[in-house]
């Protein structure tokens, strides 16, 4: 990895270790989507210690930092969000979550650490800081519900943002590679239940009911003829169920089956696409069985991540600068979705991923084994500090 030129670079390697402590504290103390207390308790209090103006209690949890330079500059955003998974840790680690069934699953402790040191280091050298960097923790990114009040609490707006950057830890890369892309780079999410309502009776004589476990069969298994029969082969779109819930006995044909899942796209002419297909798909394969079947959208919709061509462009030479052009790539565009894109709707800018995988490894996120090679932590905090003092020039 070539040498910093960043004008903190010594702050940053002095702060390596406790960096790492700060991460595996917060994996320690995992915190659900909107639950995240004593996660944002410990955020206000090292930023207000680090004299940045805080405040909390935005969208729930949610905590803002802000930062006065002594030079004139722009105003930036870094946003980190701070939320965890519904899951039980697998990896036999001292700093396992002690919260039972609560996991950092996705990096977000990492992405936490990160921003709190960046803050740290950048308030130190006030003197020397031009413009104005807002820090925003964002709660429920997981749930895809954080960004939206946050948003609408005015985080972008006092002081006025011009520019809103972020970065993801990403275990499918390995450490010191760099992912940059301009345009979109992650998909969108829909949430979506499937109810189908039946006539439930007993197992021993099912010619007397409308069973909708078959219903739901039959409705799961053609859902993905909606992407290969329906949608061009040269757009992207995946439709995935992650639950199926009905019954509650071996020999009671319930009344109704659920399919909860999700959509994902890149564009919103597939989005609208899949959306209608799926409703009148499930309710006329259903009604071909005497059963009634509704779709309905759950949560809030989630757009593509949209990286500005130009903020983007800014941030890829700040990557080549500090860890050379064999270390920075655009990469693909991802089917996961991150709420970060409300944020990006609002004021142009860039979220980059880094990397944090181990060399030989699969590892994919939002799974009980999840783990990330700590040494990314560095390599993130390093092009986050070159990215947030690059967009502060005038």
């Amino acid at each position: 990895m070539k040498k910093s030129s960043l004008p903190f670079s010594r702050e940053i390697e002095a702060r390596n270790g406790s960096l790492v402590e700060l991460r595996r504290d917060f994996h320690k103390h995992a915190e659900l989507s909107f639950q995240e207390h004593r996660t944002a308790a410990v955020i206000a209090e090292r930023i207000a210690a680090a004299g940045l103006e805080v405040r909390t209690g935005i969208a729930g949890p949610g905590v803002v930092g802000v930062l006065h330079g002594d030079k004139p500059g722009r105003t930036v955003a870094w946003r980190a969000d701070i939320d965890a998974l519904p899951i039980s840790e697998a990896v036999q680690l001292p700093f396992a979550s002690v919260n039972e069934g609560v996991m950092h699953a996705c990096g977000h402790d990492g992405h936490t650490a990160i921003a709190i040191t960046l803050a740290e280091i950048l308030a130190e050298r006030r003197a020397d800081l031009p413009g104005t960097v807002v820090f925003i923790f964002q709660p429920g990114e997981e749930v895809v519900s954080g960004a939206k009040p946050m948003i609408e609490a005015g985080v972008l707006d006092d002081p006025p943002v011009e520019c809103v950057l972020g970065l993801h830890l990403s275990a499918r890369d390995p450490v010191g590679q760099v992912i940059v892309r301009p345009g979109p780079s992650m998909a969108s999410a829909d949430f979506f239940d499937v109810e189908i309502k039946g006539s439930g009776g007993h197992g021993a004589f099912p010619h007397l009911s409308v069973d909708p476990i078959t219903v739901a069969a039959h409705i799961l298994i053609g859902m993905q003829d909606l992407i290969t029969r329906e949608i061009s082969a040269q757009e992207t779109a995946v439709l995935t169920v992650g639950q199926v819930e009905s019954g509650n006995k071996h020999n009671i044909i319930p009344d109704t089956a659920y399919l909860r899942g999700t959509i994902r796209t890149f564009r919103q002419e597939v989005r609208d696409q899949l959306v209608e297909r799926l409703g009148s798909f499930a309710s006329r394969i259903a009604q071909a069985y005497r059963a009634e079947a509704r779709l309905h959208l759950t949560g809030e919709y989630c757009p593509p991540v949209d990286n500005d061509v130009d903020q983007t462009e800014r941030v890829r030479q700040g990557a080549v600068a500090e860890f050379g052009e064999e270390a920075v790539t655009e990469g693909v565009p991802i089917m996961g979705s991150d709420d970060m894109s409300l944020f990006l709707k609002e004021r142009p800018g860039c979220y980059f991923r880094v990397g944090a995988g181990f060399p030989g490894e699969v590892i994919t996120h939002h799974q009980a084994h999840f783990r990330i090679d700590e040494a990314g932590l560095a390599v993130g905090l390093r092009l986050a500090m070159r990215s947030v003092l690059d967009a502060l020039q005038p």
